[in-house]
């Protein structure tokens, strides 16, 4: 089960990249855990997955945003064995 899912830093202008690491409750199993990753909004991208390794209980993964013309608050989302965790993104000009 995903326990937390946090962005840092959790503002930035368009166009520069944030990251995210998500956390699980517990250690992840043999072989790992593929946490599916997702964003609000087509211009900030994430990876499709993280893995979590195999024994571990987090991982960090890239967020990369494009310019924006106004503020935006743009939420990501990571899921896994049917649990999720949101956390939002700010973009600014």
């Amino acid at each position: 089960m995903i326990s937390d899912l946090t962005l840092s830093p959790t503002t930035v202008h368009g166009g520069w990249d944030s990251s995210g690491t998500v956390t699980l409750s517990g250690a992840a199993p043999a072989g790992g855990a593929a946490v599916a990753l997702t964003s609000s909004a087509r211009g900030v991208s994430t990876p499709s997955s993280v893995t979590v390794p195999e024994g571990a209980s987090s991982a960090t993964f890239r967020i990369t945003t494009k310019a924006v013309k106004r503020k935006q608050v743009v939420t990501i989302t990571a899921s896994y064995n049917g649990s999720s965790a949101s956390a939002q993104l700010t973009i600014t000009r």
